[in-house]
C-alpha cells in the first residue's frame, strides 16, 4: 500500500476518496444489518450525508477531460444526487419497498460500480493499492464481483424464491 499517495492529489480528490470509502463500508454494514432500528436510521443519515460527498467533490476533479472538463463518470454525480432524492423521499413517505430498492441501486450502482473503474491503471487508488501495474486484473476483478452481487440482489426475489421451492419451503 502506498498510502503517501493520497497526500499527494489535490484536496478535491481526497475528499472525494475518504468520503467514497467511508461509504463502501458503512453502505455494506447498512445492506447486512437490521433495518428499521434507530442505529439503522442514524447509519442512514450518516451515509446520505457521506454519499452527498462523494458526489460534490466527484464534480471537483477534472484529471480525465472528454467532454471539457469532466469524463464519462461525471454521469455518476447527477445519477447519485437524484438517487438520494428518491431514497430518502421514499422512506419517510414510508415506502420501504421503494426505499430499500433505491439504496440498494445506489449503494451497486453509484458506489461500487465507480469504485471499479477507480481501480484502472494509473488512477490514484490503483497507485495507492500498488496493483497499477497489473493493468486490468484488479478491476476485473472488482467489477466481477460487484456485478455478481449486483445481480443477486436485483433478483433476490426470484432467487429466494427458487431456493424456497426447492428446499419445500
Amino acid at each position: 500500500m502506498n498510502l503517501p499517495v493520497f497526500f499527494e492529489v489535490p484536496m478535491a480528490v481526497q475528499i472525494h476518496m475518504v468520503c467514497a470509502v467511508t461509504s463502501l463500508f458503512l453502505g455494506f454494514y447498512m445492506l447486512v444489518s437490521k433495518k428499521g432500528t434507530k442505529l439503522h436510521r442514524t447509519l442512514g443519515k450518516v451515509w446520505v450525508l457521506t454519499m452527498l460527498g462523494a458526489a460534490i467533490s466527484a464534480a471537483f476533479i477534472h484529471q480525465i477531460r472528454m467532454i471539457w472538463i469532466f469524463s464519462p463518470i461525471h454521469i455518476f454525480v447527477p445519477v447519485t444526487l437524484f438517487g438520494l432524492f428518491e431514497g430518502v423521499r421514499h422512506a419517510r413517505a414510508g415506502r420501504i419497498d421503494a426505499h430499500r430498492a433505491s439504496m440498494r441501486s445506489m449503494y451497486w450502482g453509484a458506489l461500487c460500480i465507480p469504485f471499479a473503474f477507480a481501480l484502472a491503471p494509473n488512477r490514484v487508488l490503483a497507485v495507492i493499492f500498488g496493483t497499477k501495474d497489473l493493468e486490468w486484473i484488479p478491476m476485473a476483478i472488482v467489477a466481477t464481483i460487484v456485478l455478481s452481487v449486483g445481480a443477486y440482489y436485483r433478483w433476490e426475489g426470484f432467487w429466494l424464491k427458487t431456493f424456497s421451492a426447492i428446499n419445500g419451503r
